[in-house]
């Protein structure tokens, strides 16, 4: 091998950015599709925006996407949890999917992944998306609003608590609290400000949630990009 062969090799080399494809696209219909599509988006992503980057990102779904291999007993989900926190260990960065699922607020699995990577350090990012807005017959009531493609991005989480309530559970004295003067946590963002804060805090550009996956995936390349 010649020694200008050798130096083009290394030039042409990229370092890889691992990343954690958090959310309930697990527990849809065809989440072996689901994931395969995401990492095929991250290859387009790479080819078409980050050509002319020395880094690229690689899809590192969860191993929920093959729990059709597993037993439902404790057992394994204490396997699929050990196994879980072992690949966001080895990822460098997560994108979540934030689109709230069975409720006005985002999965509370995906919200822990969201945490346990902040608290290594590793960079945060999530996005809401209206085509993971989850709308089955069985879940009608918590995506009460999937046909308005601003919905997740723009409605704040205190609006959807209220319209999923239905006004049953609101006090009538105070729209700011339940019927068990409970508080609804209002501070006009899209979920519990802890997952913002993750997400804001959590990357070099200081973002809110992205409104896609892609999306979220320019915000990624944005932050590893102010770091080189």
């Amino acid at each position: 091998m010649s020694l200008m062969f050798f130096f083009s090799s290394v030039a042409l080399a990229k370092n890889i950015y691992k990343i954690f494809l958090s959310g309930p696209d697990v527990f849809l219909p065809n989440p072996k599709e689901k994931a395969v599509d995401r990492k095929k988006a991250i290859e387009q992503f790479n080819q078409e925006v980050m050509h002319d980057a020395d880094f690229e990102f690689v899809g590192i779904p969860p191993i929920d996407s093959d729990v059709d291999k597993f037993k439902n007993d404790p057992a394994t989900a204490m396997k699929i949890f050990k196994i879980n926190i072992d690949l966001m260990n080895s990822s460098d960065l997560i994108v979540a999917n934030m689109t709230r699922f069975r409720g006005p607020s985002m999965d509370v699995g995906t919200a822990f992944e969201m945490g346990y990577m902040y608290a290594l350090g590793k960079p945060v990012f999530g996005f809401y998306s209206i085509d993971d807005t989850y709308c089955t017959a069985d879940q009608q009531s918590s995506a009460f609003d999937c046909t308005d493609k601003d919905s997740d991005e723009k409605t704040t989480y205190a609006d959807k608590v209220k319209k999923f309530a239905g006004g049953f559970f609101l006090n009538p004295a105070d729209s700011h609290t339940d019927k068990y003067t409970h508080q609804i946590e209002d501070f006009n963002l899209g979920d519990n400000l802890m997952m913002i804060g993750a997400v804001h805090f959590g990357s070099k550009t200081k973002y809110t949630v992205s409104s896609s996956f892609v999306a979220a995936l320019h915000e990624a390349a944005a932050s590893y990009r102010m770091e080189r």
